[in-house]
This record gives structure tokens, C-alpha cells and sequence, in this order.
């Protein structure tokens, strides 16, 4: 159910962004640092969605990656911790009087 979904979604997003395109095929000029260029103006709206698309995933991966390390810390403190109180559990207990 969750890929029919998906698909649907994908299909539906795909069409509006084709008639989007289609509407909107102005040419105009792009003054950047180093020239200029002349694109239609659907071109330039794909082209910076996805460089924003990639600076996210981007951004993500680098949290992830993070978190991923933090997980591992805490995992071998934990493990640690267990192995502590096994010990601690099969050590003989003293009598003191």
C-alpha cells in the first residue's frame, strides 16, 4: 500500500513539474561571478532545487554520521558497564565483623 502510494505520488509530481516546465519556458539572463548564461527559467528553478536537495542530504548525512559515532560511544560504555556488574556479580562476597 505504501509504494502504491509512493508511486502515485511520484507520478503525480512528475506531471505537474513537466506542465510547470512547459508554462514556464522564458529565457532570461543569469549574471553569476565568474559570466552569465542564458537559461529557461524552469531550467534555473531545477537546477537550484536540487543543489538545495543535495546541501540537505548533505547536512543529514553529516548529523548522521554524528549520531552514528555517539551511538558507538555509548555502546561500548555500556557494554562495559555490563561486563562491570557481571563481575561484580560472581565475585564472592566478603564477611566483615
Amino acid at each position: 500500500m505504501r509504494q502504491l502510494f509512493a508511486i502515485i505520488l511520484f507520478i503525480a509530481l512528475l506531471i505537474l513539474s513537466t506542465v510547470f516546465a512547459l508554462n514556464n519556458n522564458q529565457l532570461i539572463r543569469i549574471d553569476y561571478l565568474f559570466g552569465e548564461a542564458d537559461l529557461a527559467l524552469s531550467t534555473l528553478i531545477f537546477w537550484v532545487a536540487l543543489i538545495g536537495l543535495l546541501l540537505g542530504v548533505l547536512a543529514m548525512t553529516i548529523g548522521l554520521l554524528k549520531l552514528r559515532v555517539k551511538l558507538k560511544h555509548c555502546q561500548n560504555r555500556l557494554s562495559k558497564a555490563e561486563q562491570e556488574l557481571k563481575n561484580l556479580r560472581t565475585a564472592p562476597v566478603k564477611d566483615t565483623v
